[in-house]
């Protein structure tokens, strides 16, 4: 059987890629998100599933995904390496993004990912990278363990181009492209049993290929409250306090967590009489520089406002918005982004 010969060359392993050529990290939109929305779709035959979508019941369940994550191990004489260099290994990130391709179509999933180029092992010194290697052994492994192939090198539709770049304007830069990114030559794969989904992805190019396995899982908020003691602590040291408040998107309303920092601050100076605070919002660089001081200064108002609800003069008070004037990291990974997503309390 086919089967048997790629078993020995791409076994399922513990191991571990778009191509190169406020308050906290958004957490709307996530994988199970989409899972969940779709599922409801399928409940309703008349209904189908919108542009950027995947129907995740559409793929049949398999039961021989076994190992653990990243799963595969690649055919002898390839090798992963970091996704941005010759050398290195492949990178896992807990909470990560990637669009993939659904006949032509992008769709965007959240949660675990494994991203790295394959190439060819240094130590293979006469080989040369094969791309219908690469092709045909993850075609037959995939498809000997009852996954489903929902991409076979379909180039991208036209006007999808268009509507990532309006939907996503980041997408790239923010590394969720690193399998595809409008190649051609992408092959895209699903793995579906009853505990868990695992989508792979990879295009291939001369020498190499980036790759990408992804799957999806329930993002896990670890964010927890800073009591005013501990504010009061960081006014005392530095003169201020940096606190990552909870908004909705795009808006200067607070969400349900974002108010218990407001309960604290006001504990605060409620416990300090003579203390007097600017509220100073800032953002990251994401959209227009514009919008984005017009929304902090929104929001440091917003603050304010609640904190006199709560029983403080506003003599005691000023509220200011930076926008992303004033980052306190680069804004070069979401990561840093969501550093900059904040609000300071500076002593007056």
């Amino acid at each position: 059987m086919k089967l048997n010969f790629f078993a020995v060359s791409m076994a399922l392993v513990l191991m571990g890629s778009c191509k190169k050529d406020e308050g906290i990290a958004p957490t709307a939109g996530t994988a199970t998100d989409t899972i969940v929305a779709t599922e409801v779709q399928a409940e309703n035959k008349e209904a189908k599933p919108a542009e950027g979508v995947f129907d995740i019941n559409s793929i049949p369940l398999a039961d021989n995904l076994q190992g653990s994550f990243p799963y595969f191990k690649l055919p002898e004489g390839y090798t992963y390496t970091d996704p941005h260099a010759y050398h290195g290994p492949g990178v896992t990130k807990n909470v990560d993004m990637e669009y993939f391709y659904n006949h032509g179509t992008y769709f965007p999933m959240e949660g675990k990912t494994y991203k790295a180029e394959i190439r060819v092992d240094e130590k293979f010194k006469d080989k040369e990278f094969s791309k219908l290697e690469i092709k045909k052994s993850f075609d037959e492994f995939i498809d000997g363990l009852g996954g489903k192939k929902i991409n076979n090198g379909e180039p991208i539709k036209s006007g999808e181009k268009d509507r990532l770049k309006n939907e996503a304007p980041n997408a790239y830069s923010d590394g969720y492209l690193h399998s595809c990114n409008n190649y051609d030559d992408v092959h895209t794969y699903v793995i579906r049993t009853k505990e868990k989904t695992v989508f792979v992805q990879f295009n291939l190019g001369s020498e190499q290929s980036s790759f990408t396995v992804l799957q999806p899982g329930a993002f896990e908020n670890t964010m927890s409250m800073i009591p005013a003691a501990e504010i009061q602590k960081q006014l005392d040291k530095i003169g201020k306090a940096v606190l990552y408040i909870n908004f909705d998107t795009d808006l200067a309303t607070l969400k349900p967590d974002g108010k218990k920092f407001v309960v604290e601050i006001t504990k605060l100076l409620q416990n300090d009489k003579k203390l007097k605070i600017s509220i100073e919002g800032h953002t990251d660089n994401t959209g227009q520089a514009a919008r984005n001081k017009e929304l902090s200064q929104q929001r440091a108002a917003t603050v304010m406002k609640e904190i006199i609800a709560g029983g403080i003069a506003s003599a005691r008070l000023t509220a200011k918005g930076f926008g992303s004037d004033k980052p306190i990291a680069a804004n070069d990974t979401e990561a840093n982004k969501a550093k900059n997503r904040r609000v300071e309390l500076v002593r007056i």
